[in-house]
């Protein structure tokens, strides 16, 4: 089961706290305290780099996939319209279907995994290639479905690209290290007053939300039911279909 960032903000302070009353420190290092300068600093510019590639990325794949799902819903509304100059329910029923397993495959993915809809997405254009049609209002929906397709297209590569797009094995273990350094060097020089406890414990939880935070970033947590569950429930209410709760979550490290 998942955990909400508010649960996991509140535990990180509750143990940063209870580890600084808890853990005895050595004391004042003149040492110590100028590599916690040095690596507090360090440590801000790459996480805050880190966060705002992420952040811009989660831009990115909300973006698109409000074209994405938006685009669902047009061909869905062209389509009827096409059915009803073609006087082809059928192929409307067809379009239907194809439209809810696309988003069915689409929706227990992780973002990285976006890729597997090709085929679903290769079926959705499948029923464009079938429709048998003639007269201007239907040729002139035809195109504008098209042109719906392509769009839906794009989106969906842009999708595909963002998805991929997360931080390295690499860049985890450079946060983690410098994070680790910087709690361990703050814990050493910590003593029993009050006010070294209370500023070890906020430091401590400060650099523990940012890792929460990077977490939930790079794996679109932050904001998952807004960009990847209900723009997509909607395109379903739309078409008729009951609306698919996730069984398997997006992927979390």
């Amino acid at each position: 089961m998942k955990v909400k960032i508010k649960h996991l903000i509140f535990f990180s302070i509750l143990v940063s706290f209870l580890a600084s009353y808890l853990i005895p420190g050595i004391g004042d290092d003149p040492r110590v305290q100028n590599s916690i300068t040095f690596i507090g600093i360090l440590f801000g510019i790459i996480v805050g780099f880190f966060i705002a590639d992420l952040y811009s990325r989660y831009q990115g794949i909300r973006n698109n996939a409000g074209t994405d799902s938006s685009c669902l819903s047009t061909f869905y509304f062209f389509a009827k319209i096409l059915s009803k100059e073609t006087k082809n329910k059928k192929w409307l029923s067809d379009v239907e279907t194809k439209i809810e397993k696309y988003i069915h495959k689409f929706m227990p993915l992780s973002w990285e995994n976006y890729s597997e809809t090709e085929k679903e997405f290769a079926d959705l254009g499948k029923p464009l290639e079938e429709l048998k049609y003639s007269g201007e209002k239907a040729n002139e929906t035809y195109s504008n479905i098209l042109n719906v397709y392509n769009q839906h297209s794009e989106s969906r590569e842009n999708l595909v690209m963002f998805g991929k797009d997360k931080l390295s094995w690499g860049e985890w273990l450079i946060t983690f290290f410098l994070g680790g350094i910087l709690l361990a060097s703050l814990f050493y020089v910590k003593d029993a007053s009050l006010v070294s406890i209370l500023f070890t414990g906020a430091i401590t939880s400060a650099i523990l939300i940012l890792f929460i935070v990077l977490r939930d970033l790079n794996n679109l947590n932050f904001g998952e039911n807004a960009v990847s569950i209900e723009p997509y429930e909607r395109v379903l209410d739309a078409i008729g279909k009951p609306r698919y709760y996730k069984t398997k979550r997006r992927a979390i490290i």
